[in-house]
């Protein structure tokens, strides 16, 4: 009982304590040292037998939240379709050793056949192709007789060769010159039949004159062609025929006759 006592006493000394802490300071606290014998025997037994054991605790702190990324991580690559650029002819035509009727006929390819394109001439329309065909395994053909198909938009554009200079075609000789006259009371109307010759293989084509006046400009390999005019009785009429390609010309020249 006597302890109880004790204990009562020093927990009323201690709230007039906090109670004086909460008053306005008007004084200065007590020196501990003036408290009374009883009351300071009081505190230290309550201390010693537990009465005022200090609360403690313990905080874990709170872990902080970082981002990190992971350079290892792969990161998405898009990849472009490719197919192979082909072209399939569509009608016979000639494969040539550069894009234009100008540079020499390699090979002549049929329908339905199908090359691999290399390159192309867009301001003729000729793509460069693979040609087992070739001498050089490659040659030119015109798109206008061909389909296209693949990746045709990504082949190179390519530089065309320069153009061989031909030499000048041989030139052409008439063999026969038959001709006709029928009279229609005023004049008369000739009629001659030429033959010639084709003594070259590279001849653009051929040019006929009558008395110097250009009567006909013919396709390459021709060699005969019928002239009918009227004619005055005693005029005489002259021939001459020409080979040419874009090197020159080369002539053969008739005499002359008449009704």
């Amino acid at each position: 009982m006597k302890r109880e006592t004790k204990i009562a006493i020093a927990s009323i000394a201690l709230l007039a304590a906090m109670f004086a802490c909460n008053l306005p300071n008007t004084q200065p606290p007590p020196d501990e040292n003036q408290m009374p014998p009883e009351i300071q025997t009081a505190l230290m037994e309550g201390l010693q037998n537990g009465a005022d054991v200090p609360i403690t605790a313990t905080f874990s702190p709170i872990p902080s939240l970082t981002s990190t990324t992971n350079p290892s991580a792969s990161t998405a690559t898009i990849t472009p379709t490719y197919s192979v650029p082909m072209l399939v002819v569509r009608e016979q035509t000639n494969c040539r050793a550069g894009p234009g009727q100008e540079y020499a006929v390699v090979f002549t390819y049929l329908p339905n056949a199908k090359l691999e394109i290399v390159g192309n001439y867009g301001v003729a329309n000729y793509w460069l192709v693979k040609s087992p065909d070739s001498p050089t395994g490659q040659c030119w053909l015109w798109g206008e007789f061909v389909e296209v198909s693949g990746s045709y938009w990504v082949v190179p554009s390519v530089t065309p060769p320069p153009t061989a200079t031909k030499p000048l075609p041989n030139a052409p000789s008439f063999q026969s010159w038959d001709y006709s006259c029928e009279f229609n009371g005023v004049s008369a109307e000739l009629t001659v039949t030429l033959t010639w010759s084709d003594k070259s293989d590279n001849e653009t084509g051929f040019r006929l004159y009558r008395n110097g006046e250009l009567i006909a400009d013919l396709p390459a390999n021709t060699t005969s062609f019928v002239d009918k005019s009227a004619v005055n009785s005693g005029q005489t009429v002259s021939y001459r025929i020409e080979a040419y390609n874009a090197t020159g010309i080369e002539t053969d020249s008739t005499n002359a006759f008449g009704c």
